[in-house]
């Protein structure tokens, strides 16, 4: 008798223990589902960043895809390459937005192209100047990528990433 009613008070207490509706394990699962952590970017993510731009900029998709493609050419081109890993770390699907800028080889570059020639592949006029012809290359201006890069850094800095906010600041003051 003394067994049956241990395991009977142990079955209540586990009982007790586990009692919860479907309802919570479906809200801890969402949660956890829609709550990305700072290594593991998500696709949304990188929606969030171009759609921050089409919204904010009134560019289009493909415009703040290909913008921010450019930006990343630009910063693997004049930055360190740790520093540049940390930035492109902070924009989900980096590499795919890197694609997706403007190439500036063959008749694309023109006369910018040479010029960048003429100065050196180091250098940060050469650089500004590619990235310059990416941008209107997309039917962009080059004043749009002083517009490009606060909407970014805000995007780093709400994420989390404000060590990529620094870097980026850094590449363009």
């Amino acid at each position: 008798m003394k067994k049956s009613f241990l395991a009977l008070s142990l079955t209540v207490s586990i009982t007790s223990l586990y009692a919860f509706g479907l309802g919570d394990v479906t809200n801890a699962v969402a949660t956890l589902q829609s709550t990305p952590t700072q290594n593991t970017p998500t696709k949304t993510q990188a929606t969030d960043l171009t759609s921050m731009l089409t919204s904010q900029l009134g560019v289009t998709q493909k415009q703040a895809s290909g913008g921010v493609g450019s930006i990343l050419s630009y910063a693997k081109s004049a930055l360190p390459q740790n520093k540049y890993t940390t930035l492109a770390s902070a924009i989900p699907n980096a590499d795919s937005l890197l694609a997706m800028a403007p190439s500036l080889s063959g008749g694309t570059g023109g006369s910018l192209g040479a010029l960048s020639g003429m100065m050196g592949a180091n250098s940060s006029t050469a650089g500004l100047a590619s990235l310059a012809s990416q941008f209107s290359s997309l039917g962009l201006n080059s004043d749009m990528i002083s517009k490009f890069i606060p909407v970014i850094m805000n995007y780093f800095k709400s994420s989390g990433s404000n060590d990529a906010a620094g870097i980026l600041s850094g590449l363009f003051n």
